[in-house]
């Protein structure tokens, strides 16, 4: 392997899969999740009752994370083909936004689209809009990347808009930066997700899900 060369490890552990080696999943002492904030395959489906409380399907929670980002990811071949699925989640302690570590120079997608030489069209799955506020960059970091893989096509589907109202300081960049994305249509297709493709994404990233819920979804590619 050359020393300059890109590449990714995924180890199995009894606590989950370790995506190395990047200095963001290092062990961290206060943050419970860390190095864990990268799933891949089965393992990165979640329990029905957080994904409820994060995305607020299949009916609106009171109980909402506020300071919770749930991302889920599916890469798939110029066919269609999904090659790997995950999920990537925040780390509160060292305030990285999960599309901001998947998709920085260097980090797991970027190694990933290297190693799936046949990946096509990445589609994310997130519970708020990316941001591109100054600690995070997460818009940025996309377009940087969509600027290094022109052949990959990106699908970006949201529950709720974060930090777009006027309250907030840094609304401004956000809306901008969304609109900026947008208009890269139709290489990059970015709207609210559907009730439909919530129920898709609950079915085929969740799990414990109670059977009333599953009968009225529909787990069909």
């Amino acid at each position: 392997m050359n020393p300059g060369e890109k590449t990714f490890q995924e180890y199995l552990t009894n606590q989950g899969t370790v995506v190395k080696p990047y200095c963001w999943q290092r062990q961290n002492h206060t943050c419970g999740r860390c190095p864990y904030h990268i799933q891949t395959g089965e393992e990165a489906r979640v329990p029905y009752a957080e994904f409820h409380r994060v995305f607020g399907f299949p009916y609106r929670s009171t109980a909402t994370i506020q300071n919770k980002h749930l991302l889920f990811y599916e890469l798939r071949s110029f066919s269609g083909r999904v090659v790997q699925k995950g999920h990537a989640t925040n780390c509160t302690d060292q305030d990285n936004h999960p599309d901001s570590m998947l998709f920085e120079v260097g980090g797991y997608l970027d190694a990933v689209t290297d190693a799936y030489e046949n990946t096509g069209c990445i589609i994310l799955y997130l519970n708020y809009s990316p941001c591109n506020e100054a600690i995070h960059c997460c818009v940025s970091k996309i377009c940087n990347f969509l600027l290094k893989y022109q052949e990959v096509t990106l699908s970006i589907y949201f529950s709720q808009l974060y930090h777009t109202e006027d309250g907030f300081l840094t609304a401004i960049w956000n809306r901008e930066a969304l609109w900026s994305l947008s208009s890269l249509w139709p290489w990059v297709t970015l709207q609210r997700l559907p009730g439909g493709g919530m129920a898709y994404l609950l079915c085929n990233s969740g799990y414990s899900i109670p059977g009333s819920t599953l009968h009225h979804s529909t787990c069909d590619e």
